[in-house]
């Protein structure tokens, strides 16, 4: 593998708890990304913009609430064979004001459980990687992932990392 001929892109990915349920985003049919896949909320990084604003943003567009706290929680790297990196942020928020909406641009909106997110063959394929760990808050998660055609072909994370440092 030849990095210096990948684009790297940084995104954020947000995912918003309260109490046992999670919102999340049935993204459109339409959309060129996980088109028809429930996922959390986010995007891309935008230029003078640092990681927490971009996801604070994201979401707001998105979901239309503005969160009270927002931790980071860990990242996963999607190595894409179309000549893409994709670096993700994943944030936790906790705390809101208002209702989110039904739908958005990038498609509908609602409250699930963790477990019915997990359960779900339409979530979105990295999502059950990482959001117990995440929503736990326990150990950072760090993952990587190499795509080939839109299936992940191999995965890593950080597990290990920490089993041998307990």
């Amino acid at each position: 593998m030849t990095l210096d001929s990948y684009k790297v892109a940084p995104l954020t990915m947000v995912f918003l708890v309260d109490g046992n349920k999670v919102l999340t985003l049935k993204r459109n049919e339409d959309k060129k990304i996980y088109p028809g896949k429930i996922s959390g909320f986010g995007g891309k990084v935008e230029p003078d913009e640092d990681i927490e604003a971009s996801a604070r943003r994201e979401f707001l567009e998105e979901a239309g609430l503005e969160v009270e706290k927002m931790d980071l929680r860990g990242t996963f790297i999607r190595i894409l064979d179309n000549g893409y990196i994709n670096e993700m942020y994943i944030f936790v928020a906790q705390g809101f004001k208002g209702d989110p909406f039904k739908m958005s641009n990038e498609g509908t909106i609602e409250w699930q459980t963790i477990e019915d997110i997990l359960n779900n063959p339409d979530t979105v394929d990295h999502i059950p990687l990482y959001l117990k760990q995440v929503i736990a808050g326990n150990d950072f998660y760090c993952g990587i992932a190499e795509y080939t055609q839109d299936k992940r072909v191999a995965y890593a994370n950080n597990k290990s990392h920490f089993d041998e440092r307990r």
